[in-house]
């Protein structure tokens, strides 16, 4: 057997796969105790994995039965564990993002009708940005995409990408270029936006060509934690076992209370408190309007402005009368050679 025909009948078996995962996953959200069993099961099972590290010990993690135990023993801030090595603490941090990764395409396959996996999947990152590390990708992957910079076949399915790709216009020519060769073909785009990134999905969502879906992922923590319901338009959290969301609330008296994920309602707004491994109520910064408080649809407020270093901004006309502080990680020339995966020290593969 082929090479070729080995991979078209594992793009096939898994887009079947992710297309049930998918359905049931969606069907599952759809009863009243889902989110309370997910909510409550990631934090008991963060509790537990941590009872005995300093932080635990410190902040009585023998004590914590639920939400309530957690909120009224654990303060807002930004708290980072120091008990695991860097390598340990990253290994972890890669696998509970593999894990995440996974959910979205299940979910993803839930949405669609058309196989996902049939063409090949386009992996694009800025080399200076750690937002999309490939050692973190989950490893199935690899069997169903490649790098821009490695091949180019214009009959791809979507692009999994960090938002300063499509920003920078990285990905402008090969978005053009397939529809140019399939314009009635359908594809995703699929990019992860930062918490200072995402002001900028309305604007670089205007540079998505008809033929494709956008579907903005918030991702913090190196970990996909929102996406788009295409059904809608609205975010909607991704339950994932190692990650723990709170909101935090302003009452008439400017008085803070913090809720439980599944505890919220319809109409809320505050900001996003998250806390995972190594890292305890940590105000995100991002301040969200609850939709839908039974399947967690919100949406993003406007954030207040936040001091930049203006050593590390770039700025970039992204559309007529338009300009927006874009921060990366070093000063970086534009171009192929910058920007695609092949030049990268960390080869994806």
């Amino acid at each position: 057997m082929s090479l070729f025909s080995r991979k078209s009948i594992t793009q096939k078996v898994a887009g079947l796969f992710f297309r049930l995962q998918g359905i049931r996953r969606l069907d599952a959200e759809q009863l009243y105790n889902h989110w309370k069993s997910e909510s409550q099961g990631a934090l008991l099972k963060l509790i537990r994995n941590n009872k005995a590290n300093s932080f635990g010990m410190l902040h009585n993690f023998h004590r914590i039965k639920n939400h309530t135990d957690f909120q009224r023993l654990i303060p807002i801030g930004d708290f980072t564990g120091h008990d695991y090595k860097n390598q340990q603490q990253s290994e972890k941090d890669s696998i509970s993002r593999a894990k995440a990764i996974t959910r979205i395409f299940e979910l993803v396959a839930g949405w669609h009708t058309w196989p996902l996996f049939s063409q090949d999947w386009l992996i694009a990152s800025n080399l200076y940005s750690p937002a999309l590390n490939w050692t973190h990708l989950p490893s199935w992957l690899k069997l169903l995409s490649c790098s821009p910079a490695e091949s180019f076949n214009p009959n791809w399915n979507g692009i999994f990408t960090s938002a300063d790709c499509l920003a920078l216009g990285t990905l402008d020519s090969i978005l053009e270029q397939r529809g140019k060769s399939f314009p009635n073909k359908p594809a995703l785009v699929l990019a992860e936006f930062g918490s200072e990134e995402i002001g900028l999905i309305d604007t670089l969502a205007k540079k998505i060509p008809n033929y494709a879906t956008f579907l903005p992922i918030w991702r913090e923590l190196a970990r996909p934690i929102a996406i788009v319901d295409p059904r809608n338009g609205l975010m909607r959290f991704v339950s994932l076992e190692n990650l723990y969301l709170e909101l935090l609330v302003n009452n008439k008296n400017q008085q803070q209370k913090r809720f439980a994920l599944e505890s919220v309602a319809q109409g809320m707004e505050g900001e996003v408190l998250l806390s995972g491994l190594g890292v305890w109520a940590k105000p995100t910064g991002v301040f969200v309007k609850i939709e839908d408080a039974n399947q967690l649809y919100f949406r993003f407020l406007n954030q207040p402005e936040k001091t930049i270093d203006k050593n590390i901004i770039a700025t970039m006309p992204l559309a007529t009368n338009f300009a927006t502080a874009f921060v990366l990680s070093h000063p970086q020339k534009v171009g192929t050679s910058a920007t695609l995966a092949k030049t990268s020290s960390h080869s994806p593969w």
